[in-house]
């Protein structure tokens, strides 16, 4: 075995709490025959050298403590291979509302496995489009995270479904001694969105003297909401054609022109009522500012919307640790996660007719409008109303989200296998609560008795809470599962022993995500119908094999066999290679084949529905079958001095048979953007159809789910470390973790669409975008007690289109506002003039600085610092995106809350 000492110092890879021994940095520079055996991230095989033929980026909990970030969302939400598909918390009013999910090499939140110390947890109670079933990042706790391993090639032959882009590993700490207080504040520039962090671990007894560990560790953090009012320029106003003076867009106020229809805005506060005589709008009620150009009234609905919502965590983690004999080891671990969510949104639209928008196949085209007699109907004939419930509040949401983790084994070695088995039962339970919706049934009651009234007046109290009900329900998901696993050397070979792994492993799925009351009748007005209910059981034989062939060769393979009780059984394989032709040199790469078994939603008797300028409903589907993949990485490891490395990872995934629900691109085509006024026509997929409003514009589509397109998706991973002796000056670090996208292309329907580079896929996680480069720079001095850190974080810009030369984009109509002649590629928003918007139709690229600081007063006690976005960057202007208004929270938020100063401090007793 090869030694490169530095390099495995700068690559240690931590190893799942459950099954490894551990590694101390100083061991890693020990010769290989004196290092324990870790299990990596990605392998069941446990090994001395870390270096595996699979890519795995390594966050320690030094390099998230100089993040600066309270909560481990925040850091996933950071790395480099995180892209579109990703949840950030800012989508406070979407599907999975109050959760945030990790998106590896842009193939959704259900293609990343997130696993803690190496086994699943329990899928959040909401999916992400009503679709995808993800981990939510906010239930893992911050204060017990030694590290995080982020495997970035397929993995299903290790870990079974889940695994096509990928595996997130949080490992926590295995044992702890002693008592250590830590605690964190911070607050915006603007003084808003304050945090405030507590948390305390204790531990006592020592493995080796005492034969035993126990440790609890406690925290709790509460982060306040920032409203996006609160923010300058396009962030804090949609009165862009004078803000800035010279900005030129169009006055987005509700009252103001629609950039891409050209059509009036109609969603103001203070209501619009349609003259029969000519079918123009007019102002229900007085208002104080009415546009020159629609003579409706002016409002901002920038006035409801949150930057961030208001977010509680308290978690409790607890674990033991028993030597029964010299090998013999038993554990147990268990862990209550709570999360709540508080998010504040816009009122409720009430617009011509709602009834069409019905989910649950209910498609009369009953119209909402003041009948004749009504007092704000001043004319002779029943007249349509466009408006929103002010007055009844906003669309607001509060959700309380508990996981429970319990989990016990033993561990230990006899007849020559190391060997690990455990049970455990994974929770979590969702109360979900949401006001300020309204019931159709009682609107057509209110209007048609006079109770129900346009704008910010009052309606009748008893009236009110029948028409705005609170609309609670309480999803709840777990795992219950068994497994073991067992390794040993077998015999020698040139390079080594060969070594060997088997284990299997069966647990038992529950998801049950109810709809919200009324929403089955198609009765809540502005909010489809989601929910399904499911179970399965899994059965799952793995095996692997690491073959030192030679001094300089190892290869690898692995095989698993997972058994669904709801749709039958895969097989998945996986091999690799490193091939070390001198001591700094390695030349690695794998190929493995994935699936994903379709999830609770889409397989089910379910039915979900999402918005993108309509409403898009998706039915469940059983006979779909699963999503399959085969995925390739080549990399170059290189350790030219002892203090630079070099990392350099080719990745090709390629997704076949993918899921997916009703995509406007296909049910819509290129031929059915517009039709006949209030009428309900088949879609281009089989069982699909589309339902028109009374302008004849795209109201709603109806698709089941199917096994439909594919994706292809290629890049390159680079990591760099440098270190520099400053002598007594102290040390340098520099690192650098960069992701190049060189291709994401999907099939559909025999034509190739192009997103990398482009804000799409549009219909995926809230038109997020597939920008080509994600970069974070690093720089850190040390100097005895004294750290700090500069971080640089990089995001390129995008294409304001779905994808690539595409000459027509049904999801923008091909209708737009202003297009000038000659025109052959639609961007996704126009100046008024005609240029494409926002500059070029590109988004910006985004640039932020974040500086953090670290002072060891004592032996005892350490004080932090940080500033993240420390020049007060502002986000790009996004007029595309639907996931945050004027900009993409997906990859710009830190440049929405603006500079953030938080101060922190550790004592150990």
């Amino acid at each position: 075995m090869h030694k490169r000492t530095m390099l495995a110092k700068s690559l240690l890879i931590a190893f799942s709490g459950s099954a490894a021994l551990g590694v101390s940095p100083a061991m890693a520079q020990q010769s290989t025959q004196e290092l324990q055996r870790v299990t990596v991230t990605g392998s069941n095989i446990k090994r001395t050298d870390t270096e595996t033929a699979s890519p795995v980026q390594t966050i320690t909990r030094s390099e998230i403590e100089r993040t600066g970030k309270t909560n481990i969302a925040e850091v996933l939400q950071g790395i480099s291979a995180n892209n579109s598909g990703s949840i950030p918390l800012a989508f406070s009013n979407g599907f999975a509302h109050g959760s945030t999910g990790v998106s590896l090499r842009g193939l959704g939140v259900n293609s990343t496995l997130v696993l803690v110390n190496g086994r699943r947890m329990a899928s959040y109670g909401l999916a992400d489009d009503g679709q995808r079933s993800f981990v939510d990042l906010n239930t893992i706790p911050l204060e017990v995270v030694d590290r995080i391993e982020v495997l970035k090639d397929g993995a299903s032959a290790i870990y079974g479904s889940d695994a096509i882009a990928g595996v997130v590993n949080v490992i926590l700490r295995s044992d702890y001694k002693g008592l250590t207080i830590a605690g964190d504040a911070g607050t915006s520039y603007k003084s808003d969105g304050s945090v405030g962090r507590l948390a305390a671990t204790y531990g006592l007894g020592d493995l080796s003297a005492d034969k035993y560990n126990v440790f609890v560790s406690a925290e709790y953090s509460k982060t306040k909401a920032i409203q996006q009012n609160t923010r300058p320029s396009y962030i804090g106003t949609n009165k862009l054609d004078t803000e800035p003076k010279t900005f030129g867009y169009y006055d987005q106020r509700t009252g103001g022109i629609n950039p891409v229809t050209g059509l009036p805005l109609r969603g103001s506060p203070y209501g619009s009522i349609r003259n029969p005589a000519n079918n123009v709008y007019q102002p229900a009620t007085a208002c104080p500012e009415v546009s020159s150009i629609t003579g409706l009234c002016l409002t901002d609905i920038s006035d409801h919307i949150q930057i961030q919502p208001e977010v509680e965590r308290a978690n409790v983690f607890g674990r033991g640790t028993w030597n029964l004999a010299a090998d013999l080891q038993a554990y147990a671990e268990a862990g209550v996660f709570y999360t709540h969510t508080k998010a504040k949104g816009t009122p409720t639209p009430v617009s011509a007719n709602w009834g069409v928008l019905a989910t649950n196949s209910v498609e009369s085209t009953a119209t909402i409008a003041l009948p004749v007699g009504h007092p704000q109907n001043p004319f002779a004939a029943a007249a349509r109303i466009r408006g929103v419930t002010e007055n009844l509040g906003g669309r607001d949401s509060d959700s309380e989200n508990t996981a429970i983790r319990v989990i016990g084994g033993i561990k230990g070695s006899a007849v020559g296998w190391d060997y690990d088995t455990a049970l455990g039962y994974i929770q979590t339970k969702l109360k979900d609560s949401n006001t300020g919706y309204v019931r159709n049934s009682v609107l057509q009651e209110g209007l048609a008795s006079g109770q129900f009234r346009l704008g910010l007046a009052p309606m009748d109290a008893a009236y009110a809470a029948r028409l705005s009900p609170t609309l609670e329900r309480e999803p709840k998901n777990s795992i219950s599962f068994a497994d073991f696993k067992a390794t040993r050397e077998l015999f020698a070979l040139p390079g080594g022993n060969l070594g060997i792994s088997l284990g299997a492993e069966v647990r038992r799925e529950k998801s049950d995500t109810p709809a919200l009351p009324y929403t089955y009748e198609g009765d809540i007005v502005g909010l489809g119908y989601s929910g399904f209910n499911a179970a399965r059981t899994v059965y799952a034989f793995f095996g692997e094999v690491s073959a030192p062939v030679l001094k300089i060769l190892e290869l690898n393979a692995a095989v698993r066999y997972d058994h669904y009780s709801d749709y039958g059984s895969s097989t998945t394989p996986k091999v690799g290679f490193k091939l070390t032709p001198i001591d700094w040199v390695a030349i690695r790469g794998t190929y493995a084949e994935g699936f994903r078994a379709p999830g609770p939603a889409e397989n089910g008797n379910s039915q979900s529905a999402g918005y993108a300028g309509y409403l898009q409903v998706s039915n469940g589907n059983p006979n779909i079958q699963p999503e399959k993949s085969k995925s390739y990485t080549l990399g170059l490891v290189l350790s030219p001095t002892k203090d630079t490395d070099v990392i350099i990872d080719w990745y090709k995934v390629k997704r076949k048979n993918e899921i997916i629900g009703a995509d406007g691109t296909l049910v819509v085509g290129a031929d059915q953007s517009s039709g006949v006024p209030l009428s309900t026509v088949p879609g281009q997929l089989q069982n699909s159809r589309i339902i028109y409003d009374e302008n004849g514009d795209i109201a709603a589509i109806f698709a089941p789910y199917i096994n439909a397109t594919s994706t292809t998706t290629t890049g390159v991973d680079l990591e760099v470390k440098q270190r520099i002796a400053l002598g007594e000056a102290g040390k340098l670090t520099a690192g650098l973790n960069w992701t190049h996208i060189n291709k994401f292309a999907r099939k559909i329907n025999g034509d190739t669409y192009e997103f990398a580079g482009t804000h799409g896929p549009y219909v995926l996680s809230s038109a997020a975008g597939t920008p080509r480069d994600k970069l974070v720079f690093d720089l850190t001095w040390d100097r005895g007690p004294l750290s700090a850190t500069v971080r640089a974080n990089y995001v390129s810009g995008m294409k304001a289109i779905d994808h690539t030369n595409a000459p027509y984009d049904p999801l923008v109509t091909g209708e737009l506002a202003n297009i000038p002649d000659g025109v052959t590629s639609v961007c996704g928003a126009y100046f008024p003039d005609g240029r494409p918007a926002p500059g070029g139709c590109r988004i910006s690229s985004f640039t932020t600085f974040d500086i953090f600081g670290r002072w060891a007063v004592t032996k005892q006690l350490s004080v932090s610092a940080s500033v993240t976005n420390a020049l007060n960057r502002l986000a790009p202007w996004d007029p595309y995106t639907y996931g945050g208004v004027n900009y993409d929270p997906a990859y710009h938020q830190d440049g929405a809350v603006g500079r953030y100063f938080k101060l922190g401090a550790r004592y150990t007793f």
